[in-house]
């Protein structure tokens, strides 16, 4: 897709926006990322992309397309780039089951973690948090009793179904802390997934960028969830 402009992907060292980039990485689709802090989300520059004043958005030249909420950006990206099918389906079941783990990923792991993230570093409230690890670790057994016999959530390849959930599961031991369940021992079938998954030169890529912009913008403060 070379004759494409780059898609302007507005991030966050939080893990939600960098399952975008694994997007545009996968279906080869050019890209560059500007990253914020937390209190630069709220900033009349970023509001005037997303009055939520959360990540991520894209603006994309080649579409004149500005989009915030990533189900809707994962959406778009499948509609608009993966016409090869590379990690899409276009037949029934596997269309709509690869859709059904999207929202999972966008209304249940992505939101816990958030939860616990926010409970122990932004306002601590041990009660809050204790529910939300509890609740996480049954997104874990969902994952692992789905995985059971498969290398993949969906079908025979890896999909944007797996691709979503792979940048929150990256960070668990940094959000969840002493709390961080012992995954290989306790939920093997996702293990080995994620250890798939980060098999994958896109994966390896896109964690890489995403620790570096950590990192960077851990120094200033302000990281937050998002």
């Amino acid at each position: 897709m070379s004759s494409l402009q780059p898609i302007l992907v507005h991030g966050h060292p939080g893990p939600n926006s960098w399952k975008i980039n694994l997007f545009l990485e996968e279906l080869n689709v050019p890209y560059t990322t500007k990253v914020y802090t937390t209190p630069e989300l709220k900033q009349p520059d970023f509001l005037a992309l997303n009055r939520n004043g959360m990540s991520p958005v894209i603006e994309d030249p080649n579409t004149n397309l500005v989009l915030a909420e990533s189900g809707a950006i994962m959406d778009y990206l499948l509609d608009q780039y993966d016409t090869e099918k590379r990690i899409s389906y276009t037949k029934i079941p596997e269309k709509y089951q690869m859709k059904q783990w999207l929202q999972f990923q966008t209304t249940t792991q992505g939101p816990v973690l958030q939860h616990i993230f926010h409970f122990t570093l932004l306002e601590p409230n041990p009660a809050a948090r204790a529910v939300a690890v509890k609740d996480f670790r049954r997104v874990l057994q969902v994952l692992n009793d789905e995985l059971d016999g498969k290398k993949w959530l969906v079908g025979d390849k890896c999909s944007a179904a797996d691709l979503s959930f792979v940048a929150f599961h990256s960070r668990l031991e940094f959000i969840m802390r002493d709390d961080a369940p012992k995954v290989e021992a306790e939920f093997p079938n996702v293990d080995a997934w994620y250890k798939r998954m980060t098999e994958r030169a896109a994966v390896q890529k896109v964690l890489g960028d995403h620790m570096a912009a950590f990192n960077e913008i851990f120094s200033k403060g302000n990281v937050g969830p998002k």
